[in-house]
């Protein structure tokens, strides 16, 4: 493309149509802009690289295999949304009895999160608070919420992975 009016042009006429189609993938709108806006970012910084007339193709394609990324991270997700789940109510049963060797891995593989993760973790699986909520409470995005229960589960799934080797967990 030749000029920054070219890409601004684009932009202001495609931005509503793309956020539209990538919602038909991915029913979050707040989900579907970041996908949107990440592409348009991916075509800025390649647009000398790229034809105007199949910067629309372009985009679509982009736009469609983000989302189906998305929904492969989010079917991912979900297993760890599972897997917590029932490690939290292994913690839950417990509190009331003598805590064996596997509660106290959990609880150690719990202490390795950020205070902020250990946060997030505990709002949206504990407490039950939807991931919007906690993005209103903490002033940040939906995406940010997930990114960071994703990565606390990851977390657990690690440290829990390695101390199942060594303790049969």
């Amino acid at each position: 493309m030749d000029d920054k009016a070219a890409f601004d042009r684009m932009f202001n006429e495609w931005y509503a149509q793309f956020v539209y189609f990538a919602y038909y993938f991915v029913n979050d709108v707040e989900v579907c802009r970041d996908i949107v806006s990440d592409a348009f970012e991916y075509l800025w910084r390649n647009y000398d690289k790229i034809e105007e007339v199949t910067a629309k193709t372009y985009l679509y394609t982009i736009i469609r295999t983000r989302c189906i990324d998305y929904l492969r991270k989010q079917n991912i997700h979900e297993e760890y949304v599972e897997f917590t789940s029932q490690l939290i109510n292994k913690i839950k049963e417990s509190d009331s009895q003598q805590p064996d060797s596997r509660i106290l891995c959990i609880r150690k593989a719990m202490k390795k999160l950020t205070p902020y993760n250990y946060y997030i973790l505990e709002a949206c699986y504990i407490h039950n608070k939807k991931y919007k909520e906690v993005a209103e409470e903490l002033n940040v995005s939906v995406a940010a919420i997930h990114k960071n229960i994703v990565k606390a589960l990851r977390i657990l799934r690690e440290e829990l992975g390695q101390k199942g080797n060594q303790n049969e967990f």
